[in-house]
């Protein structure tokens, strides 16, 4: 479990790629001494070499040259360049931000059969298509919650990971139990049963169960309503436990952090702590399951990122090649050195990622994952929870009070912005 997946592309690989399905060449000659800018965001190195990696490959392939403008703020540096109608011809486009940038009219009708839509998976594009079923953007990768278990630490308890329930209901009875055993054996308060997040972009799939939903068909916050405090209700019964915490409460940054570090059993975390965890804790034995169902279906939280094209641009063919390339046979050079999930089936199948145990749990999720995305509003929403949430936890608010709190500040700050 602990050998981090070698997602090395060999030539074979990429020409079963190319007869499967990817026909779509760019002409050399149409594209030959052509500059596309593409805008993205500051990432790790391993991250930065992927990129790099995929814009060589472009630029050979098709005589172009790109050029990269990395953006340290871009959902708010890239709107001064819409305004300044400076844009970059195609750029990232964050899942949640989409309906966002949809609204202002800035982002280049994609065609569909062009663009080959059918190959990516149906609820990621759907994060990339307007009410209009009109496609604005491409997904390039993905990333899903599933959850870390230490089976050292579980072993120390006499239990396994088969031990650990399928539902988050039962959770509410196992955790307390599990946390008995670790006080008993580490002394009380040196590990806890299991962390987690007080944050939209975690919760938002359990949320919106049976009815619930976190804003209305306003966009306005309804964290307060009577469905949707139901479900964060629950999350409370699991807070009240004393065995599930954040990473906050335990005095570290980030699940991560108290994962790798043995503070807690159990976490759910993305796709993109697989590499930190065999590079930074290398001592920490470990097996990734999947998400507990909860009202009895199972479900997850998805990450994903798309190309979108500025619809000012000069060079928007070459800027189609672009995300024909970085979704298609680009795609696996960016997934596997990057760490992150191909949003297409296809490029899975060409990376082997199911030959890994901990990547193909994370892959499974894809299908099912609920996008991270919930209209023009989410982030102010997210912001006014979070701000009220943790006053629930320590007892200084009743949870009524709280949500109530974070509808005010969320919708006067909603309809201020109008």
């Amino acid at each position: 479990m602990k050998k981090l997946l070698v997602l090395g592309l060999i030539s074979t690989m990429l020409l079963s790629f190319t007869a499967c399905g990817n026909k779509d060449k760019a002409d050399a000659g149409s594209t030959e001494g052509k500059t596309l800018t593409v805008g993205i965001w500051g990432g790790n190195d391993a991250e930065a070499a992927a990129l790099d990696k995929v814009v060589s490959d472009f630029e050979e392939k098709t005589g172009a040259t790109v050029e990269l403008k990395t953006y340290t703020d871009i959902n708010t540096q890239l709107q001064a360049d819409f305004i300044g109608k400076t844009a970059p011809d195609v750029f990232y486009v964050d899942g949640s931000m989409f309906p966002f940038y949809a609204s202002l009219g800035v982002l280049e009708e994609l065609d569909k059969e062009e663009m080959g839509t059918d190959k990516y998976y149906e609820n990621l594009l759907a994060a990339f298509t307007a009410e209009d079923d009109k496609v604005y953007a491409i997904p390039k990768d993905v990333s899903t919650l599933a959850m870390y278990v230490n089976t050292d630490l579980l072993a120390e308890v006499g239990m396994t990971v088969k031990d650990i329930p399928g539902s988050l209901e039962e959770m509410v009875d196992f955790l307390p139990e599990l946390q008995k055993k670790l006080d008993d054996k580490f002394g009380a308060g040196q590990v806890t049963a299991m962390t987690y997040n007080q944050d939209l972009a975690r919760n938002l799939h359990l949320f919106e169960r049976n009815g619930g939903s976190v804003v209305d068909e306003n966009e306005n916050s309804t964290l307060s309503s009577a469905d949707t405090l139901k479900n964060i209700e629950f999350m409370m019964d699991l807070v009240a436990t004393d065995a599930y915490k954040t990473p906050a409460e335990l005095g570290l940054g980030w699940n991560g952090e108290v994962f790798g570090t043995g503070k807690a059993v159990i976490m759910e975390e993305g796709n993109w702590v697989y590499g930190n965890l065999v590079q930074n804790y290398p001592e920490i034995n470990f097996e990734v399951i999947d998400m507990p169902s909860y009202l009895g279906e199972k479900s997850s939280m998805s990450f994903t990122v798309g190309y979108a094209i500025y619809n000012g641009s000069e060079n928007k063919e070459l800027a189609k090649e672009w995300i024909k390339y970085a979704t298609g046979e680009g795609m696996a050079t960016w997934c596997s050195g990057a760490g992150v999930l191909p949003s297409s089936a296809e490029i899975a199948e060409v990376m082997d990622v199911e030959s890994d145990p901990v990547w193909k749990v994370h892959l499974d999720q894809v299908e099912y994952a609920v996008p991270w995305q919930k209209g023009t509003t989410i982030s102010i929403v997210n912001s006014a929870y979070q701000n009220f949430i943790p006053s629930v936890v320590k007892g200084e608010r009743t949870l009524q009070d709280a949500m109530e709190a974070s509808d005010k500040q969320a919708n006067d700050e909603i309809a201020n912005s109008k």
